[in-house]
């Protein structure tokens, strides 16, 4: 899915909305380590609309600038509670690559999941008909999550 992702980007100018994030839980680390791919454009749409900012542009302005932006956009669009509790993410970075930026980001201190929920309501507000794909796995069980506009939350439960 990822790689007919990036050959959308390249190659068609997009009329579908969507991001693409795969998830996985290291209970070695006590991490959920996650990596989310969405259209360039789209992201920085959604961010000058959110900042008001008439110059930002993702691709050439101050690297710092640029990541506080998407860190500020995710931690205020992606919310984890797990097991009852609220975690924050810890925004590692990005990257561009063929069209998409690439967000890496982790929540720390994860040492069992028993219930998850996921709110990803990125790009929702931009675009009516933006749809987040979300891959999770844990302990070799892989989940498909699609969240649609509006609906940008679902749980999981593990079972022991």
């Amino acid at each position: 899915m990822i790689k007919i992702l990036s050959f959308l980007a390249i190659f068609f100018p997009h009329e579908f909305y969507v991001s693409v994030s795969y998830m996985e839980f290291d209970p070695k680390r006590k991490a959920i380590e996650v990596q989310k791919k969405i259209f360039f454009d789209d992201l920085e749409l959604a961010i000058k609309k959110k900042n008001q900012l008439t110059n930002f542009d993702i691709l050439n302005s101050n690297k710092e600038i640029v990541n506080q932006n998407i860190k500020n956009y995710l931690q205020e669009n992606i919310d984890f509670i797990i097991n009852g509790k609220p975690l924050d993410i810890n925004y590692l970075g990005h990257e561009y690559i063929n069209g998409t930026i690439n967000c890496y980001f982790e929540i720390l201190k994860v040492k069992k999941i028993k219930k998850l929920i996921i709110k990803d309501s990125s790009l929702f507000a931009s675009f009516k008909d933006q749809e987040n794909l979300i891959y999770f796995e844990t302990l070799n069980d892989l989940q498909t999550i699609r969240l649609k506009n509006p609906n940008d939350t679902h749980e999981i439960i593990i079972p022991n």
